[in-house]
């Protein structure tokens, strides 16, 4: 079965870009619902990186990879997930951005200068999380190329450097001058890899171990933390992301993980799942766009307005996704010309 078959999977990816949308329509429309968002920040980003970590670990850990030797990896499947890395993840984000940029820009107010540009399109400064995505499966292959077998060698590495992450987040202490591609982010992001890697690997005993008094104990745990920690924020993106934030997070993918597997399976859920990283890419620009056209005729912003510009972003997203991967599938892996040359 591979990745794209997993039901389960598509529910979660969908579930968490609805969110995203949803955040984003918040964010650029002005009006924010204060509990739901309250409810899913720990997860909806959170969750792509735990699951990410779920199937690269399950890939690359799994036979055949796993028995490569160092120079077969080299040439087998190291090749293969560095490729998959520069073709599915940088260069539609580059892509993408480049669209995005002018628009965005403009409706805005921000200046539109070269430096600016190069930052956010080349520097993978538009979709925060696919550039942290990038660093923190760059950080895995490398050390994939060790061969090592057990999960707990990457666990104790990707870890702590998540917690040295988020150390240097809150002590503002940087590499570079400038956050390239996410890097700090990408760090932080590589511990929810990892535990979604540990999840994989002990999936068998977790769900034997989640009877449903214990997960009625874990929802109580998590809707205790969210609504009376004020120490809890899970939020990578804006390296604020607290200790008690991680914990809160892991919950929260743990149970997500266990909702999605029962929920029944839909075609509009598995599309979405299917091509979440397209509807990311459209997460940023539709609602900027939304907004400002719903601003014209709904001068204050209400709920009302919120859910109009939510409902539209999706509906369009959708739609436009339908296109693309019919007609140019080659916009998320240019690979795919390639094969249609052959």
């Amino acid at each position: 079965m591979g990745k794209k078959d997993i039901p389960w999977i598509n529910a979660l990816r969908a579930l968490c870009i609805i969110f995203v949308f949803l955040a984003h329509c918040q964010s650029n429309y002005g009006t924010k619902l204060v509990l739901v968002h309250s409810i899913y920040l720990p997860f909806y980003v959170n969750a792509f990186f735990f699951v990410s970590g779920y199937l690269l670990f399950w890939k690359q850990l799994s036979s055949p990879k796993i028995l490569e030797s160092g120079s077969q990896y080299l040439i087998g499947g190291g090749k293969t997930l560095f490729l998959n890395i520069i073709f599915r993840i940088v260069i539609p984000s580059i892509f993408f951005s480049i669209i995005e940029y002018i628009p965005a820009s403009l409706i805005r107010g921000r200046s539109i200068d070269y430096s600016s540009f190069f930052f956010k399109t080349i520097g993978g400064q538009t979709y925060w999380f696919t550039s942290a995505l990038v660093v923190a499966e760059l950080i895995l292959l490398i050390l994939f190329m060790t061969r090592r077998k057990s999960i707990w060698f990457y666990a104790v590495i990707a870890i702590p450097l998540g917690a040295l992450g988020i150390y240097m987040a809150h002590n503002d202490i940087t590499i570079f001058s400038r956050n390239w591609w996410e890097y700090r982010q990408g760090i932080i992001a590589v511990m929810f890899l990892a535990f979604g890697g540990l999840y994989w690997r002990y999936e068998r005993i977790i769900r034997k171990v989640l009877k449903w008094w214990v997960e009625l104990i874990l929802c109580g745990a998590y809707f205790s933390i969210i609504l009376l920690c004020k120490h809890a924020a899970p939020t990578i993106s804006t390296l604020s992301i607290e200790p008690l934030g991680v914990v809160t997070s892991l919950i929260a993918c743990v149970l997500l993980v266990e909702l999605c597997r029962i929920l029944p399976e839909s075609r509009v859920l598995t599309f979405i799942g299917q091509n979440s990283i397209g509807f990311y890419f459209m997460s940023g620009a539709l609602p900027i766009i939304c907004s400002f056209i719903v601003h014209k005729f709904l001068s204050e912003s209400t709920v009302w307005g919120l859910l109009i510009v939510f409902a539209v972003c999706l509906m369009v997203a959708y739609l436009v996704m339908k296109v693309l991967t019919r007609w140019a599938p080659w916009l998320f892996d240019l690979r795919v010309l390639c094969a249609r040359n052959r």
